[in-house]
């Protein structure tokens, strides 16, 4: 197994094309979790089925026996999101190594290789983790001398990502983001991929991305994930989306659409989670499932969405940050107003009939290294004619800039209800950021930028 791309290493993230600005300084990154709004495991496991020997259970496991903070109850048989996601983000057991844990390993390696060093010591890292990292790939991956090179470090962490290694697992952060939106849900707190308010519709709940069904709709509301550079950069070169299907869900059972109910509409099958952001192969399955997909037309679907797909996941790459997306479709009318379920247009080919969106949204709540903020939103009208050229595509998404607070109004719902107040108001009605693109680039590879002088001083990062 190789990543992508090659080099075994990161050191910062590459040189950034982009400049992002509007942003707002929150401590503690996006919100603070709430380290008393724990659940018992016990009910964890009997709720969604994580048996005893489970990575889920293991893993709930190893983050009530590592919880040391203040407010914690360590070893006490429950436990909160906010102890997951302190103990992948410090696990001295190694057991189970986030994709940012993997990249701080090797980025910490290559930085004491620096002055021409062939190999450090096992014990030579700044944090228990890391030395026990160390020393799995040394006496794993390498030759038991107590020290670990470059070519052990990426052939254990291979090893890791390949399932190959008993006491230590891969969590993609894209996977550990929608853990911990589980148990957040299970104790009543609010969390980026779960957006609050009116209900309505299907709420799934899958490994990699959250969906909820629009009512009579056949068609996802919304579907949300979190997309992280460093699970860009741990991607496995052998994920491919040709060596995935479309299927039905199985958790609609008999409902839910299939395959063929797209079969010579006209309509592209199109991803609200792309495929192009699935860390591994059973992403890339689960992106796949028809609960993920809405009817869009052709050129909509491979040339200007997918240029604003590209777009996010090359801002995201580009800064080394991290984004909870919330993707989803709506039905207006002529006056921008939704449409009710009986006047949306339809299509099928057989007797279930799946809703056509007038629009496709997008909103991004982007997280800098150094823990500012950013946010904003498009609403891409889902149109027969949409542009298929670098020069045309800019200005139609351009003008398809918008505010999270507008798509929240014709939702009906807080998208980001864990922010605080303040940030939110800040954020959630800015609609500054627009499209541009590398200099001698495909018309695919797009950034998002802000205007010109757009930043504000410490905040531009």
């Amino acid at each position: 197994m190789q990543i992508r791309p090659p080099s075994p290493s990161l050191v910062p993230p590459r040189e950034a094309s982009v400049k992002v600005g509007n942003t707002v300084s929150a401590s503690g990154g996006s919100w603070a979790r709430a380290a008393e709004k724990e659940v018992p495991i016990a009910d964890l496991q009997k709720k969604f089925g994580w048996t005893e020997g489970s990575w889920q259970a293991d893993l709930l496991r190893a983050a009530d026996g590592a919880a040391t903070s203040p407010g914690e109850r360590r070893g006490n048989g429950g436990v909160s999101a906010a102890e997951v996601e302190r103990y992948l983000a410090q696990p001295d057991d190694a057991r189970f190594l986030t994709s940012a844990a993997l990249q701080k390993q090797r980025a910490a390696l290559e930085e004491r290789l620096a002055g021409g060093a062939q190999a450090v010591a096992v014990d030579g890292f700044d944090s228990d983790w890391q030395n026990t990292v160390a020393q799995r790939a040394d006496t794993l991956a390498g030759n038991g001398d107590g020290q670990v090179s470059r070519t052990e470090l990426n052939a254990f962490l291979l090893d890791v990502k390949d399932g190959k290694v008993d006491d230590t697992a891969w969590m993609p952060d894209q996977k550990e983001a929608v853990f911990s939106s589980r148990l957040a849900e299970s104790a009543g707190e609010a969390d980026p991929l779960r957006p609050l308010g009116e209900s309505g519709g299907l709420s799934l709940v899958k490994e990699y991305m959250r969906t909820t069904m629009g009512e009579g709709t056949n068609v996802p509301t919304f579907v949300s994930y979190l997309l992280s550079a460093a699970d860009i950069q741990e991607t496995p070169v052998e994920v491919n989306r040709n060596k995935s299907h479309f299927q039905p869900d199985p958790e609609l059972g008999a409902e839910g659409v299939v395959d063929s109910d797209y079969t010579n509409t006209g309509y592209d099958r199109g991803h609200m989670k792309p495929a192009d952001d699935s860390p591994t192969q059973e992403a890339m399955d689960e992106s796949h499932l028809l609960s993920n997909v809405a009817p869009q037309y052709p050129d909509m679907n491979r040339q200007t969405w997918r240029t604003l797909e590209a777009a996010v996941n090359d801002l995201v790459e580009s800064t080394g940050g991290k984004a909870s997306i919330i993707t989803g479709n709506l039905y207006l009318d002529a006056q921008g107003k939704p449409l009710p379920l009986d006047e949306q247009g339809t299509m099928g080919a057989n007797a279930r009939r799946i809703s056509v969106p007038t629009h496709q949204f997008k909103t991004v709540l982007l997280e800098l290294p150094n823990g500012n903020l950013s946010m904003f939103a498009y609403m891409v009208p889902n149109v027969k004619d949409a542009p298929t050229k670098k020069d045309d595509i800019t200005p139609f998404l351009d003008a398809a800039r918008t505010s999270v607070d507008r798509i929240e109004e014709l939702l009906g719902q807080d998208l980001y209800a864990q922010l605080p107040e303040s940030v939110q108001a800040k954020l959630e009605s800015d609609t500054s950021a627009r499209v541009s693109f590398r200099e001698a680039s495909l018309y695919e590879a797009a950034s998002l930028v802000w205007p010109q002088g757009g930043a504000r001083g410490s905040d531009a990062w």
